[in-house]
Order: structure tokens, then sequence, then C-alpha cells
């Protein structure tokens, strides 16, 4: 995983220095053209941010793998009745507010899931 996230920062990172290089050097190099620009600008904001993205991701999938065999398994540890209880009063995204609440690195796909199968 680290890899790509590592590669986007780069990718981050040297569209920023390509930015600010005019800059830097008194003005002695011209700035790149209106539409580089903005490329440069969409990848210096987009690749750092894609790159935790997907971190957060992988760490979350890393996570409920490790901790939970099968959905079943988390299934069988989650307080059935008080969640269906939060769902029937409150509505789902109360009670999917508090599966995240009790599990902060589930993955939304399979807390969702779990909302909805209760």
């Amino acid at each position: 995983m680290y890899g790509p996230r590592v590669a986007l920062w780069a990718v981050g990172v040297a569209s920023f220095v390509w930015l600010m290089l005019p800059a830097v050097t008194d003005w002695a190099i011209g700035l790149p053209p209106p539409p580089l620009i903005a490329i440069l600008c969409a990848l210096a904001i987009l690749c750092p941010g894609t790159a935790e993205f997907l971190a957060r991701r992988h760490k979350e999938q890393s996570w409920y793998a490790g901790n939970f065999g099968s959905f079943e398994d988390l299934r069988g540890s989650v307080d059935r009745a008080a969640l269906l209880r939060i769902r029937e009063t409150k509505g789902p995204a109360h009670a999917l507010r508090e599966v995240r609440r009790q599990y902060p690195s589930l993955p939304l796909k399979v807390a969702a899931r779990l909302v909805r199968e209760l």
C-alpha cells in the first residue's frame, strides 16, 4: 500500500514545486501556460487527497478482515436489540452512526449492510 501512496504524494509535491518554481527563482523562469497551471493545481490538491483516502480505506479493510472472519462474526458481536431499537425509533442513519461509533474502523459499506440486514 505504501507504493501508490508515495507515488501519489510525489506527484502532488512535484506539481506544487513546479508551480512555485517561478517565485523561488525570482521570476527568472516564466510561468507555465494557464492550462498547465490548472492541471498542476489539480494534481497538487487531488493526488495527496487520493493517497490518504486510499490509505484510510486500506486500513479499514485490513482492520475488518483482521478482527472479524466473516460478516456473521460481526453480526454476532454487536448488540442487535439495541441497534434494532435505534433503527426503529430514530431511523437507519442514527443506527449507522451508532455502529460507526462502536466500531470506528469498520468500513461504511459493511456498517450499512449490518444496519440494513438487522
